[in-house]
C-alpha cells in the first residue's frame, strides 16, 4: 500500500487515479467559494436590512448586529427580521 492509500479514501478512488495536487487544489477552490458564499450572504443580510421598510433605528439596530455578529446577525435577520419588517410594513399601509 502506498502512500496516498488513506487519501484515496481507503479504497473508493483507485490510488493510481488519486492525485492529491489535485484534491489540494480542489480542497482550495471549495474553501474560496464557501468563502465568497459567506460574505455574498452578509452583504445581502446587511444590504437588505438596510433597504426594508423599517424606521431608521431598527434599521441601524439590524445593521450594527450585522457588523457585530456577522453569520448569526445575518442569519436571525433573514429568519426573524426580514419577515417582522414585511409584517410591519403592511400594518403600516392599512
Amino acid at each position: 500500500m502506498g502512500p496516498h492509500t488513506m487519501l484515496a479514501l481507503d479504497g473508493l478512488i483507485p490510488a493510481e487515479l488519486f492525485d492529491p495536487h489535485v484534491a489540494g487544489l480542489a480542497l482550495i477552490a471549495l474553501i474560496g467559494l464557501c468563502f465568497v458564499a459567506y460574505v455574498v450572504f452578509i452583504v445581502a443580510a446587511f444590504l437588505s436590512a438596510l433597504f426594508s421598510e423599517l424606521e431608521f433605528g431598527m434599521k441601524l439596530v439590524w445593521a450594527i448586529f450585522i457588523i457585530c455578529a456577522p453569520f448569526l446577525g445575518a442569519l436571525c435577520w433573514f429568519l426573524i427580521g426580514k419577515r417582522n419588517a414585511t409584517v410591519t410594513a403592511a400594518r403600516a399601509r392599512w
